[in-house]
């Protein structure tokens, strides 16, 4: 589930800007990001070990007594699941659409459905999805690996030279703005009560899934610098891997690469519907989201499923749903951070408290640095980014007052 919910539509639409960002250093964006992804992990694993429940850091910061705050972090999070649903389906329809050389109407489509076929799939069941879960994940591992040791078998030094061609600073800034591809690991913390003998399984499925997806992402990037030119990739934006793939075995791996990223967002999806859904029937039960979203079906959120299905539909349609990927990248990255500074405040041991501050040091910076490249690259996304964020607060306001003013038998 972990690194199905990483290995999504990240990888294939983020390398075009990852190369444009950082040049030859690509793959130093996600060597960086995958030092974060794996600090912030060790993170979740104290603090879910700590609390010994599902409930990610609406748990956490509940059992510190600050309840209200981490109800609107839940929020937060839960929007941008919301988003990294839509680009996940988005992914899905470009590249469907783009190997089949269709109009925009059918990757629309494709979004939509891609997205209510894994909502049945999760109303089949946990062994349902986590079969179809690892049957994805196995292939898709299989398609990316194969590809890149095509380009690193051909691997020559002078096509990285120089090496620093975009200088360091294009480095921080690509490792910023990619960081979503990371977001997954996570998703376990939501499944805590679904895992069997957690305190055993959590921690090493969240380390090892990090270093796995870090090691494909690098072994890809380098791959795929080896194969085409840096400008052809940027070029090619969301589907440069598919460009990538033709070069490898021509026409067949074009859609050996299709393929691999029709996978890859689909176990994102299947990955995200099944923590996120879990995570809002719980906050449902502990009344900080409304009390119809914990209805169940034979033990299964069907509400949440469905109301998870229905927005990340809807943001999909927009046209700028790159955009939102900023927000996405800044969402995961700024509560990030919280995690790892709470991690520090129940650290044992001083080395401990120094790990989980630099983790959320190193959050910070890129927030910032994303804010930045936002500011120059594209304001308006930065307007979009506040707006969503003035929308959020507005909504939990009008939630907290609708439930103070909720007769006592709790109706809702």
């Amino acid at each position: 589930m972990a690194i199905g919910g990483m290995i999504g539509g990240g990888i294939f639409s983020v390398l075009g800007v990852t190369v444009d960002l950082a040049g030859h250093l690509a793959f130093g964006c996600f060597v960086l990001g995958g030092l974060i992804a794996l600090i912030t992990a060790r993170s979740y694993a104290v603090l879910s070990l700590r609390a010994g429940r599902s409930g990610g850091p609406f748990v956490y910061l509940h059992d510190l007594g600050r309840t209200e705050f981490g109800a609107l972090v839940a929020w937060l999070l839960i929007l941008g699941y919301v988003i990294a649903l839509a680009v996940y389906a988005f992914t899905f329809g470009h590249y469907f659409a783009n190997v089949l050389s269709a109009p925009d109407v059918v990757a629309r489509v494709a979004s939509v459905g891609v997205l209510v076929l894994f909502f049945a799939i999760n109303l089949r069941g946990v062994s349902a999805s986590a079969l179809t879960e690892d049957a994805v994940v196995l292939t898709k591992l299989i398609v990316l690996c194969t590809i890149a040791a095509v380009g690193i078998w051909r691997f020559s030094p002078h096509r990285l030279a120089p090496l620093a061609d975009k200088g360091v600073g294009g480095l921080i800034l690509g490792a910023a703005s990619i960081f979503v591809a990371y977001e997954g690991f996570e998703l376990l913390a939501y499944d805590y009560d679904d895992i069997d003998n957690p305190r055993r399984t959590l921690p090493r499925a969240l380390y090892l899934s990090v270093v796995v997806v870090a090691a494909v992402y690098i072994l890809v990037t380098l791959g795929s610098q080896m194969l085409v030119s840096d400008s052809l990739i940027v070029s090619q934006k969301e589907v440069a891997f598919a460009t990538v793939g033709r070069e490898a075995f021509g026409s067949a791996g074009l859609w050996i690469a299709t393929l691999g990223a029709l996978l890859a967002t689909c176990s994102a999806i299947n990955a995200t519907l099944f923590a996120t859904a879990r995570q809002m029937r719980d906050l449902a039960d502990a009344n900080e989201l409304p009390l119809r979203l914990n209805r169940q079906v034979n033990g299964l959120p069907v509400a949440a499923l469905a109301l998870l299905t229905v927005l990340g539909s809807a943001f999909a349609m927009l046209p700028g749903i790159l955009e939102l990927l900023a927000f996405g990248s800044a969402t995961f990255l700024a509560v990030f951070a919280l995690v790892n500074h709470l991690a520090a405040q129940a650290a044992q041991t001083p080395t401990a408290r120094i790990v989980a501050d630099a983790g959320s040091a190193a959050c910070i910076v890129a927030v910032i640095a994303l804010a930045y490249e936002l500011s120059t690259r594209d304001p308006s996304a930065l307007a979009l980014i506040a707006i969503c964020l003035i929308g959020l607060i507005l909504a939990r306001i009008a939630f907290v007052r609708s439930r103070r003013r909720r007769p006592s038998d709790g109706s809702a």
